[in-house]
């Protein structure tokens, strides 16, 4: 059976930028503390998105393992072909995605200028 993880991730792994967006609501808050990146809002979301696929097309996440409550999550993952280990923890509304931050080690990988 898969969960919203694996379906959320999918989205990731296609490059499917709407797909992606489609699990935020309207005013999400999108953090990528590694990077030091923080997107509130669609359209800085869109737009830390669609960077992230310009940066690192190759990128693709496993799914470890998850967590979700009816306002609440956590996602473990890994970050191909890298190796990268990360975590995404977060607050749901509706079964959208309202706050997101990813916890990964950035002294594994380094992000293409």
């Amino acid at each position: 059976m898969s969960t919203w993880f694996e379906s959320y991730l999918a989205s990731w792994n296609a490059l499917d930028v709407d797909g992606v967006l489609a699990w935020m609501t309207e005013d999400v808050t999108y953090e990528d503390t590694t990077l030091g990146h923080k997107a509130v809002g669609i359209r800085q979301a869109r737009r830390f998105v669609e960077a992230s696929f310009k940066n690192v097309p190759d990128a693709a996440f496993d799914f470890v393992s998850g967590s979700s409550t009816d306002t609440s999550y956590h996602i473990e993952w890994v970050m191909q072909p890298m190796g990268v280990r990360g975590v995404s923890v977060g607050s749901l509304r509706d079964g959208l995605i309202t706050e997101n931050r990813d916890y990964w080690n950035g002294a594994l990988f380094t992000v293409p200028e």
